[in-house]
């Protein structure tokens, strides 16, 4: 997946529907740049999206996107317990490099953490069907 992939199914989860022009202006980058993004997306089952229409997330793209924001919540949790990082700063790393850590490596974060419920700035930490750690 690439970053943008990623931003705009974060996007979408924060919102219910969104035109292409929408996500665009929203993320500061052309319209055809997001309209390739939402080709890759829509290409693997992530997204549902008819021209001129507002893009949806499929069942599979919302899957995704709580999956990939435990990611960030999690490596949050991470950066500022371990490397006693501002919370602001460790938000726009986690940002940076979400997206290469597994859901074996987030679980083991997780864990290590006791299964926490919310990241340090106070948003729900979710499990997703890929990334579930059980809670003891």
């Amino acid at each position: 997946m690439l970053d943008l992939d990623y931003k705009v199914l974060k996007v979408l989860h924060r919102s219910n529907a969104m035109k292409v022009g929408e996500i665009a202006r929203k993320l500061g980058i052309p319209h055809s740049t997001v309209g390739s993004s939402i080709k890759r997306l829509e290409d693997g089952g992530n997204v549902i999206y008819e021209r001129y229409r507002p893009v949806f997330l499929s069942n599979k793209g919302k899957e995704l996107a709580i999956e990939l924001v435990r990611h960030a919540r999690l490596l949050e949790i991470l950066l500022i317990n371990e490397f006693n990082m501002n919370p602001k700063v460790a938000h726009s790393e986690c940002e940076k490099f979400n997206l290469l850590f597994s859901c074996d490596v987030i679980n083991k974060i997780c864990e290590k953490y006791g299964h926490p419920i919310e990241c340090p700035c106070g948003d729900t930490i979710l499990n997703s069907v890929k990334c579930y750690c059980k809670k003891e």
